[in-house]
C-alpha cells in the first residue's frame, strides 16, 4: 500500500522532522531517510489505511506545522521485498497486481505479472483526482506490450480498474518539456492521456486563444507546496516539483516585503507567489501562455490574493494605495513590453516602481530577457536591486557561467545607468536536469553609482 513520506530540500531541517515524527510515533525506522535528487525523504508509518489519498497535505501531520520550512508529503511505493516471490501489498505494485488477478488474462502468468511489478517506477504523484505515473511506467515492459497487442481493448480496461483502485479519476503518463525553440510556452507535449476526460479535443485554438468553456472542462490538478496553493491543467502547462525547492528559498529573502517584484517568466505562479507570501507590495508578472495564466489566476485566488489579469491591448497602472491594488497583477503578453509598461507609468502617471527582485525562471536559459531586467533595474527607485537569474550548466561550468553572467549583466546595466555595478552574491543549485547537468538559479545584484 502508498507509504506516506516528507519530502524536504533543507539538510538542516531533516533532524528536527525525524525527531517530532518519532515523538508521535509517525517515524517508519524500517524504511528511514533518504537522499534524493530534490533533498531528503524522511518515511512515516502512515499509509492509505489511516490516510486519506485524495488530499494528501502537511495538515496530516500536526507535529510538523510548527517546523518554518518547505515540507511536503508525497506517495511512496513500498518496494521491499517479502520472503517469497510475491511483494507485499505496496501502493502502484499491489494495485497493479490487483488489477491483473481480476482481469485473469490467460496469456499473462504469475512470472509475467512478477516481472511487470519489478519494473513499475517506484514513485508516482497523485494531484487530488489525478494519477501522474512517469513515462516509463507500463508501455516500455514488454510483458504488458504483449498483452495490450493481442488484446487491443485491455489498456482502457485496465486503467478504468486501476484508477478505481487508487480513487483518481484521470491518469497520464508524464514527459519531459520539450526545451526547443518552438515550444516557447513550454506546453507539456508528450504528455499521454490513459483515462479520464481530460477536456475538450487540444487544437491550434485551444492553445492560443482558449475560451471559458476550454478553461471549465479541462481538468485542473493542484497540489500545495510550502503553504501555498497552485493548480495547472497538465494538457497545456508544466509543473516541477523540483521547483519546492528554490520557492522555500524565496521564502527567505531580504527587502521584499512592502516591494514591487517583477517575474518575467510567471507561468502558473511558481515563483511569484511565494513573493507573495513573502510580503511583496505588488508582483507584476509577464506570462504568454493563456493557459498557465488562468492557473495563476486561480491559484492566487485561492490563496486569498487579489490578482489582476491585464491583456495586451489594455492599458492600467497601478493603484497608489497598498490596500486598494491587487497583490498580484498578470501581463498576457510578451515579457518585451514590461519597458513600456514601467515607463508609461513614470511618464503618464508619475509612478516610480521601487522595484527590488526581477525574477528570470526560463530554461534552458533567461539570457534574452537580461537586458529587459537590467533595464528595469535602471528604472527602478530602489538603489539595489536583485536578479535571479535561471539556467541550465553543467555541474563542472557553474563557476564559469557565474563569471560570465556577472560581466555580461554589468555591461547591460551600464548601458542603462552609467556608473552601475554587478556583484554575483549566490548560485542555488535547484535540481538535477540531466546527468551532468544542473539547474541553477543565480543571483546578481544591480548597484546603482
Amino acid at each position: 500500500m502508498p507509504v506516506l513520506a516528507i519530502q524536504t530540500p533543507d539538510r538542516q531541517i531533516v533532524k528536527a522532522c525525524k525527531t517530532a515524527l518519532e515523538k508521535c510515533g509517525h517515524f517508519d525506522k524500517r524504511r528511514g531517510i533518504e537522499k534524493e535528487d530534490n533533498g531528503f525523504l524522511i518515511f512515516t508509518t502512515k499509509t492509505s489505511e489511516v490516510v486519506n489519498l485524495e488530499g494528501i497535505t502537511i495538515a496530516d501531520f500536526p507535529e510538523l506545522l510548527d517546523l518554518k520550512t518547505s515540507l511536503e508529503v508525497i506517495v511512496v511505493s513500498d518496494r521491499h521485498e517479502s520472503a517469497g516471490n510475491v511483494r507485499s501489498p505496496s501502493g502502484l505494485s499491489y494495485a497493479v497486481r490487483s488489477v491483473l488477478k481480476t482481469l485473469a488474462i490467460p496469456s499473462l502468468s504469475t512470472v509475467a505479472v512478477d516481472r511487470i511489478q519489478r519494473r513499475l517506477p517506484r514513485r508516482y504523484y497523485i494531484y487530488d483526482k489525478f494519477l501522474l505515473l512517469s513515462s516509463s511506467s507500463f508501455e516500455s515492459i514488454p510483458e504488458w506490450q504483449s498483452v495490450a497487442q493481442d488484446d487491443l481493448t485491455f489498456a482502457n480496461k485496465f486503467y478504468k480498474l486501476l484508477a478505481d483502485r487508487l480513487g483518481v479519476t484521470h491518469i497520464a503518463l508524464n514527459s519531459p518539456i520539450s526545451g526547443d525553440d518552438e515550444n516557447v510556452m513550454r506546453k507539456p507535449t508528450s504528455l499521454v492521456c490513459l483515462y479520464g476526460d481530460f477536456g475538450l479535443e487540444v487544437s491550434r485554438e485551444s492553445i492560443l486563444a482558449p475560451s471559458r468553456e476550454h478553461f471549465s472542462s479541462e481538468l485542473w490538478a493542484a497540489t500545495w507546496q510550502n503553504g501555498v496553493f497552485q493548480t495547472w491543467a497538465p494538457r497545456y502547462t508544466m509543473f516541477s516539483r523540483g521547483n519546492i525547492k528554490e520557492k522555500a528559498r524565496l521564502l527567505g529573502l531580504e527587502n521584499v516585503t512592502n516591494k514591487t517584484i517583477v517575474d518575467l517568466y510567471a507561468g502558473i505562479g511558481y515563483f511569484a507567489f511565494s513573493y507573495s507570501k513573502r510580503g511583496a507590495n505588488v508582483v507584476l508578472c509577464w506570462e504568454i501562455n493563456p493557459w498557465s495564466v488562468e492557473g495563476l489566476l486561480r491559484g492566487a485566488k485561492a490563496n486569498g490574493w487579489k490578482v489582476r489579469l491585464v491583456q495586451h491591448d489594455e492599458e492600467w497602472i497601478i493603484e497608489s494605495t497598498k490596500d486598494a491594488g491587487p497583490n498580484i497583477v498578470v501581463f498576457l503578453e510578451d515579457n518585451k513590453y514590461a519597458i513600456s509598461r514601467i515607463k508609461s507609468a513614470e511618464v503618464k502617471h508619475r509612478v516610480k516602481y521601487n522595484i527590488s527582485h526581477i525574477n528570470m525562471g526560463l530554461l534552458p536559459s533567461s539570457e534574452q530577457s537580461w537586458p529587459i531586467a537590467t533595464e528595469l533595474a535602471a528604472l527602478s527607485s530602489e538603489d539595489n536591486v536583485a536578479l535571479h537569474v535561471h539556467a541550465n550548466s553543467a555541474l563542472s561550468g557553474i563557476d564559469r557561467w557565474s563569471r560570465t553572467t556577472e560581466l555580461e549583466l554589468l555591461h547591460l546595466a551600464c548601458k542603462f545607468e552609467p556608473g552601475s555595478s554587478v556583484a554575483a552574491t549566490h548560485v542555488e543549485k535547484i535540481k538535477s536536469f540531466a546527468p551532468g547537468v544542473m539547474h541553477i538559479c543565480g543571483d546578481f545584484s544591480v548597484i546603482k553609482a
